[in-house]
């Protein structure tokens, strides 16, 4: 049987990059007792053998008859390496998403024609990029409700014919100064958009003040709302309402 014991040496200390006497020192060996081993002038004590297989984690087999690779070194696994191409990666359509500190620039350049290669992308399966954009909920207007969202929550919605649009859907309404996530109604020449937050009074817009409306399909929550969770938000939702209420007076 062929000991590789030497041969792994050398390629454990190259992948960490452990000179003879750095290595040496670990296990309390000679450089000289080190360097025999290497080359195959010495064999070790059982003793030695295990310490070196328990500090790198590689079975004693392995370390003594195997000869180890770099990818396992590294603790990569090496049959995904070697058989990577047999997997049929799916790329996935990357959907513009405007966050909180996108949002003025979008709202003011988007009439205009707007690049959305410089702003952030979202990739998820099974939703193609087609008419698609993707938003961060920035305030809890949108609590209260059946569904229920609050800040970092992402909502994606496809562009429609803003007349096309049935009452109590979720859409985001881009208009000349706002980028607003609400709850849609119809009412003759105008629309009302109407927030589940109690606190959050209902905006009326004109049909020709709306440049782009969304209507929402997919909602990506930033946290799972747990009971605490649930609590929380309703505490901050409360603070709101008050700190409303002061402005008001």
């Amino acid at each position: 049987m062929v000991l590789m014991f030497g041969k792994n040496l050398k390629k454990i200390r190259s992948v960490h990059s452990m000179s003879q006497q750095d290595f040496a020192d670990i296990f309390e060996l000679k450089r000289g007792t080190l360097g025999a081993y290497e080359e195959g002038r010495s064999n070790p004590k059982l003793e030695t053998v295990i310490k070196i297989a328990n500090h790198f984690s590689i079975g004693i087999e392995e370390l003594l008859i195997k000869e180890l690779t770099v990818n396992r070194l590294l603790k990569f696994n090496e049959l995904l390496a070697v058989e990577s191409d047999a997997f049929n990666v799916v790329a996935f359509d990357g959907i513009p998403c405007i966050l909180p500190n996108d949002k003025h620039d979008f709202i003011k350049t988007f009439s205009s024609g707007i690049n959305l290669d410089k702003f952030s992308v979202i990739k998820i399966p099974n939703v193609d990029n087609t008419n698609r954009m993707a938003f961060s909920v920035d305030d809890l207007s949108m609590t209260g409700g059946a569904i229920e969202f609050f800040p970092k929550d992402i909502v994606i919605g496809t562009e429609c014919d803003k007349l096309s649009i049935e009452d109590k859907t979720f859409v985001v309404t881009l208009t000349q100064n706002e980028l607003l996530f609400r709850k849609f109604f119809k009412a003759d020449d105008h629309f009302i958009l109407k927030a589940d937050h109690h606190g959050v009074a209902d905006v009326v817009i004109s049909v020709k003040d709306v440049i782009c409306i969304w209507k929402i399909e997919h909602i990506i929550q930033y946290g799972i709302n747990s009971r605490e969770i649930f609590l929380e938000n309703r505490l901050a939702t409360i603070e709101q309402t008050i700190a409303s209420l002061k402005n008001n007076k």
